[in-house]
């Protein structure tokens, strides 16, 4: 009997699981198509970019031969992609409740049912 208990509260613990994990990878497909705009249209752009493959090769002494400038653009992605992240983990926090609520604030209620409560069977 307890260990349905456990496993029934296991499973409505791990009910919005589903919703948030495809979320996340929406977002995170959404970070990498932007931050691949990003970092061929303003970073690396041939006419008025911030920034060329050249002077990241001088800047860090790459070889040309072993580093790909894909592969710099890549690693640019994953930074720019980083900081949306980032962005995105602020904005939980400030926004729902759930990030708000300071871990270990006494309350008389718990969020949590105990399993192991065998009051009310």
């Amino acid at each position: 009997m307890r260990l349905e208990k456990v496993h029934e509260a296991e499973l409505e613990r791990r009910k919005g699981s589903a919703r948030k994990t495809v979320i996340q990878v929406i977002w995170l497909l959404i970070s990498f198509v932007i931050a691949y705009f990003v970092s061929t249209l303003v970073i690396f752009s041939p006419d008025n970019g911030l920034l060329t493959h050249d002077q990241v090769y001088r800047t860090l002494q790459l070889s040309r031969s072993s580093i790909k400038e894909w592969m710099i653009t890549g690693a640019i992605m994953i930074i720019i992609v980083f900081f949306m992240q980032m962005f995105l983990v602020i904005g939980f926090a400030l926004a729902s409740g759930e990030g708000r609520r300071r871990p270990g604030t006494p309350s008389l209620y718990s969020r949590h049912k105990d399993p192991q409560d065998s009051r009310f069977d």
